[in-house]
């Protein structure tokens, strides 16, 4: 059995524990774990039991599910201490954290008693500049000393930050820096995650042993001032501050002084250090407001820098997927044309983005026969590639000598039915062409009508027969016959061929299409479709297609 420890935005923690093969979570009340939380979607991600481990998977959910701070594209594997952010919700794998971090209400800051500096002011001026530009007649040695610590923490730090390291490692080294060289009885590191943005703690330190078994509660005043104005928050004898007395929260803690400073990484704020001194007696000074506004600037930009390498690590590793995908995908389009005889049959395809959702093939069906497939599924990239796959599988079980094409067009339609959102379809044709008599038994499910021109140069359309694949259950098809004489071209089309456009918008069509089909009689069938896909491209002045596109080209010899 594994523990969840879930600290919702509002309410009382609590403990679920994971005893399904498949645990759903979500807002909708039918979930294995309902959440009150208004930016979760109903069904918003998925616990999997694998064994003695569990993996997280979003469900397509509108603002997505974060592992320790970091939006999951696919199932990932759960280590003991991982947080996952749901929405507003936090849910803490198996290992329960010793302080739990809440920030509770406050009026605001009083001004008398608090100092409030703009990050932009503190950094403007370095240490050095402080330094060089006294006179010397008014050097003080106490500051003079200060400011050699300043730079000799920052130099300290800044080596210790020039190696890459897992985000996770990273956040607990700034934090360790942190508390060495500013004392605090107890510090946080705050990082902005989720949609929308929230702050999430993923470090605390708690250097007082007695309290590390209690809440960790923060005024949301200081937060929010730091945040709200990018400033460092500096709060003296916090005490003394009749807005705050009222609260038992933190008289119970005893404060005597908070810091809060903002992760600024010189565009964005990404987060805040937070610490405060309960058995200090000492109240924050503003060297130390300005000490930790060094070092929290410095890492922002560490953290920036470190997300900014794990993306092209996550990027370098998508594209080499993609690339396997890519060539995956190629595998499942034929390899050859079938072998010249009366007939000549050649096709080719074009994806807009790396993968696609077009498919066409020549599957043998019997001695004399062969079947020709065309297909769109709707949307591109790799989803629908994943289903392009799919169908390209089915068909290949469905199809056998003497197929009736309408009987395996509604076996087709209830797989893709079944195995898609109800936003899914694919426009799809398949022929069965007897090349020894040229009869072509079809059956069109929404595509684009494929384009006969007979040797005498008639135009002939084969029309639709039915609805696309997936799109209602139960749908019926019907059966079309056409015969091929000697001479006659027969194009199959996706609509990416027709729908290309020119710089001012305009469809390459149909018309010039057939005007195409009907030019060069003797050519063999490639021929022909390279001199299309040479003319589409030429009209659209785009080596990559807004849409992919696909081609087949069936020619019987004169």
């Amino acid at each position: 059995m594994f523990d969840l420890f879930v600290y919702p935005k509002e309410g009382e923690p609590f403990v679920f524990q994971v005893e399904k093969e498949r645990t759903l979570i979500g807002r909708a009340p039918d979930n294995d774990l309902p959440l009150t939380d208004q930016f979760c979607s109903s069904r918003h991600t998925a616990i999997l039991r694998r064994g003695e481990k569990l993996t997280v998977v979003d469900s397509g959910s509108k603002n997505g599910t974060f592992v320790n701070g970091v939006k999951i594209q696919q199932e990932t594997e759960l280590a003991n201490g991982d947080e996952i952010l749901v929405g507003m919700t936090r849910l803490i794998f198996g290992k329960k954290p010793l302080s739990h971090v809440e920030l509770v209400e406050a009026g605001p800051l009083a001004e008398n008693i608090n100092t409030i500096v703009n990050v932009r002011d503190i950094l403007k001026e370095s240490a050095v500049d402080t330094m060089t530009r006294k006179p010397a007649a008014v050097f003080d040695p106490e500051e003079i000393r200060r400011e050699q610590k300043v730079l000799r923490v920052l130099n300290e730090v800044s080596q210790s930050l020039i190696y890459h390291m897992p985000m996770s490692e990273l956040l607990s080294h700034i934090m360790d820096l942190i508390t060495e060289n500013v004392r605090m009885d107890r510090g946080v590191l705050m990082l902005r995650e989720g949609n929308p943005p929230q702050l999430v703690p993923r470090v605390i330190r708690i250097q007082n042993r007695e309290m590390k078994d209690k809440n960790f509660r923060i005024s949301q005043s200081v937060v929010r001032t730091a945040l709200d104005k990018n400033s460092a928050v500096l709060v003296s004898d916090i005490q003394s501050d009749t807005q705050f007395r009222a609260q038992a929260s933190i008289i119970q803690s005893s404060i005597h002084s908070a810091l809060c400073v903002p992760l600024w990484n010189n565009k964005e704020i990404i987060g805040v250090i937070y610490g405060d001194r309960i058995s200090i007696l000492e109240s924050f000074t503003p060297d130390d407001m300005k000490l930790l506004t060094f070092l929290a600037n410095l890492a922002a930009i560490k953290i920036e820098n470190a997300r900014l390498f794990e993306q092209a690590l996550e990027k370098s590793r998508l594209d080499r997927d993609l690339s396997l995908a890519v060539q995956i995908q190629r595998n499942f389009l034929p390899r050859e044309s079938p072998a010249p005889d009366d007939f000549h049959i050649w096709g080719t395809n074009f994806c807009s983005c790396r993968v696609g959702g077009d498919y066409y093939d020549f599957i043998q069906t019997g001695p004399t026969t062969v079947g020709l497939a065309i297909a769109d599924v709707s949307g591109n990239g790799v989803g629908a590639a994943l289903l392009m796959a799919s169908l390209r599988a089915a068909l290949h079980s469905e199809v056998h000598p003497g197929v009736d094409p309408a009987v395996m067009a509604g076996k087709l339609n209830e797989f893709v039915h079944r195995s898609s959102e109800s936003h899914t379809f694919i426009s799809f044709f398949f022929g069965d062409l007897d090349k020894s008599t040229g009869r072509l038994l079809y059956v069109n499910a929404g595509h684009n009508a494929p384009v006969l021109v007979k040797a005498s140069g008639s135009v002939q359309r084969l029309p639709r027969l039915g609805f696309c694949l997936g799109m209602f259950s139960g749908a019926g098809f019907e059966v079309g016959e056409v015969r091929l004489d000697p001479g006659d071209r027969l194009c199959l089309f996706t609509d990416g061929i027709v729908e290309s456009r020119d710089k001012d918008r305009e469809e390459y069509g149909e018309e010039r299409l057939i005007e195409l089909l009907k030019a060069n009689p003797d050519e063999s069938a490639r021929e022909t479709g390279e001199r299309i896909v040479a003319d589409v491209r030429a009209f659209s002045q785009c080596e990559d297609p807004e849409d992919d596109m696909t081609i087949v080209i069936v020619k019987r010899k004169g």
